[in-house]
């Protein structure tokens, strides 16, 4: 952690590098996919019934993977784009917040790829 504790560039990029290497990234990146597929098949629907599909025991991939697969081919790969553009933005918000974090409490805790994707889930850094 750099004096000011801000993460520096190094740091940063040395964890996006071990995050986008790792399972949590990948299971995130899937996560994303489902957000952005279901806002897409229900736009007016608002957070409960987002909520609800979420609850169902596979977390909407059914119904996520029936949508994609109706779309037209160049709609499909647009929307796949705004969710690996999501996804990677989340990350890296995440990410330079836990870091900031633990440089300012001056914790000696290493941040894994894990902890990122969990905060990007709550949208941490945004």
């Amino acid at each position: 952690m750099s004096d000011s504790n801000h993460p520096n560039a190094t740091e940063l990029k040395a964890l996006m590098a071990r995050v986008l290497e790792s399972d949590a990234s990948d299971s995130f990146g899937q996560f994303m996919v489902r957000q952005v597929a279901l806002a897409d098949l229900a736009p007016g629907a608002d957070d409960a019934v987002l909520e609800g599909i979420e609850e169902s025991p596979d977390g909407g991939a059914a119904m996520t993977d029936a949508h994609l697969k109706a779309l037209p081919e160049g709609e499909r790969e647009e929307l796949l784009e705004r969710a690996a553009t999501e996804t990677g933005r989340r990350l890296h918000a995440a990410a330079f917040a836990l870091l900031e974090a633990v440089g300012a409490a001056h914790l000696g805790v290493e941040v894994t790829p894990e902890m990122v994707a969990v905060a990007a889930i709550t949208e941490l850094g945004d």
